[in-house]
């Protein structure tokens, strides 16, 4: 694996941030607006990229379905290591549930589907996608059920654009039937190129609209991105040598639980629970630090032999 191609694309999704930290400091973004445009980039600009990431990819159905099946185990365990973690480590109860929601869902799609290419190319992406699917059921569904705190799923909450698209997606990677009429697919290619820009000046305009030194003086920020940036990718590391699995998708599955916490995670804190802050500082801070942790962890992997 190419540290450097890591390091370039960290690089460069930093300086969208700051587009995004001085957009907002020159008040081209206000807080109103970015929770207007959190809403664009969930409803929008991520199913676009989800299903014009299926159709670009060119995966063949039988290789996208193994991706499918490895992609549900590796949420699987995500939700439960997530839900062993906040019990082993002093988390009080109140704060469980956002927690895990930190814990389990990573930055794979605004983040992931740069550093995927920089290191797997087409192929990488084309296995990431089936990941992007059950992430995008499960940020709709179990995501939403933790920040409401109802404890129950509302089926309304199924009926959206992020599951919708992810059914799609699934129908086109199963199926093989990967053509659409060339401006549909334009357009979807288009919008969805704009998830990961966005998402990232949303990030940094969280940033400038955050209290910053409550954010990098909070010890829980530093705990959650301690578990999810070193601990979780760890644990993978070493079930990729018991578990028999093919060595991309084992990789794949190391990189996407070694991203930071998931813009989606602020985004939907935005939406559902918008006093609350913790979501977007714990974005910032994992994201900042991963620029460290994350060309480390690729080095540890080309060392161990998973690169």
């Amino acid at each position: 694996m190419a540290v450097s191609g890591i390091i370039f694309q960290m690089i460069t999704l930093f300086i969208m941030m700051f587009a995004g930290y001085v957009s907002a400091r020159a008040g081209l973004i206000s807080p109103s607006f970015r929770r207007g445009l959190s809403s664009l980039v969930l409803s929008t600009a991520f199913p676009c990229c989800i299903v014009s990431s299926v159709l670009q990819s060119g995966g063949a159905p039988g290789s996208m379905l193994v991706a499918l099946g490895v992609s549900v185990a590796f949420f699987a365990l995500m939700i439960a290591l997530a839900a062993v973690l906040v019990r082993i480590v002093p988390t009080p109860k109140e704060e469980r549930n956002l927690d895990q929601l930190l814990l389990v869902f990573t930055n794979l799609a605004f983040m992931g589907i740069p550093i995927i290419q920089a290191l797997y190319g087409v192929e990488g992406v084309a296995m990431l996608s089936m990941f992007l699917l059950v992430f995008n059921f499960l940020v709709f569904t179990y995501g939403v059920m933790l920040l409401d705190g109802s404890g129950d799923i509302n089926l309304r909450q199924l009926v959206n654009p992020g599951v919708v698209s992810a059914l799609i997606a699934l129908f086109f990677g199963l199926t093989g039937w990967g053509r659409l009429p060339d401006p549909v697919e334009s357009a979807l290619a288009s919008i969805g190129s704009i998830n990961t820009p966005m998402a990232m000046m949303i990030i940094g305009a969280s940033l400038a609209h955050s209290d910053i030194r409550a954010a990098f003086t909070n010890p829980r920020l530093y705990r959650v991105s301690f578990l999810r940036l070193i601990v979780m990718p760890l644990v993978f590391i070493g079930l990729a040598f018991v578990i028999p699995i093919n060595r991309m998708l084992a990789g794949l599955c190391v990189i996407v639980a070694a991203m930071p916490i998931a813009g989606n995670c602020s985004m939907l804190s935005d939406i559902y629970t918008p006093e609350d802050m913790t979501a977007s500082h714990a974005t910032i801070v994992s994201t900042l630090i991963s620029g460290v942790t994350l060309p480390l962890l690729v080095l540890v992997m080309s060392v161990v032999g998973l690169g």
